[in-house]
């Protein structure tokens, strides 16, 4: 009872930092990551829905709030946020919910929340559950992700091998994220050639 009453304060309190759009956005993806929990890691729901409510809490600011942020907190940046600093939302995010809610947030929470738009070497299946939802939630309208969507919920009945098939999917999407930032002339960050690197090695490992 308790966890439920601190995340619906937390709903209530993330509304106040977000436009309408990205709160509706906000409120598929923790949804979308207690669904996927329920599958993968149902002892951690609570802090899925929490991580998913504070992921996106810097998103709406400006790129030159992000890197003033990030200079004035000591948070380093590299060259593929240089070259895109919208995607520093996650580390910024993820600094200012250790800051404004520390008592809602623990280790798992915030690596998953900086984790969350360009991934990291050694993934987490916690982290791998937010950014699959952010990926896939219902409101997203891009084609890429309705087909992941799609195929991953109609693949997972089928799959013997659940963890198998969520390294699959999220292998796709991180292949489809290169690609569009390929595609745009942008920068790849290494932690996603990392993330990459690490579910292929993961999939080798499990036949």
């Amino acid at each position: 009872m308790q966890a439920l009453q601190e995340i619906e304060r937390l709903r209530a309190a993330v509304a106040a930092h977000l436009g309408d759009r990205r709160l509706r956005h906000t409120l598929e993806v923790e949804e979308e990551v207690a669904r996927l929990g329920e599958i993968y890691l149902p002892h951690r729901v609570p802090a899925l829905r929490i991580a998913a409510l504070l992921h996106d809490l810097t998103k709406e600011w400006t790129p030159e709030e992000q890197l003033a942020y990030c200079k004035e907190n000591g948070i380093p940046v590299t060259p593929a946020e240089l070259a895109a600093p919208r995607i520093l939302h996650a580390k910024t995010g993820a600094h200012l919910a250790a800051r404004n809610f520390p008592e809602l947030v623990d280790r798992e929470i915030l690596d998953a929340i900086a984790h969350h738009t360009v991934g990291a070497p050694h993934i987490t299946i916690f982290d791998g559950l937010l950014y699959l939802a952010d990926y896939i939630e219902p409101s997203r309208e891009y084609d890429d992700c309705r087909r992941l969507r799609k195929d991953f919920y109609s693949g997972l009945a089928g799959s013997e091998d659940p963890t198998v098939h969520l390294y699959r999917i999220l292998l796709r999407a991180f292949r489809q994220s290169v690609d569009e930032v390929a595609s745009r002339g942008g920068i790849v960050a290494d932690e996603t050639v990392g993330a990459i690197a690490f579910l292929e090695e993961e999939l080798k490992k499990r036949g």
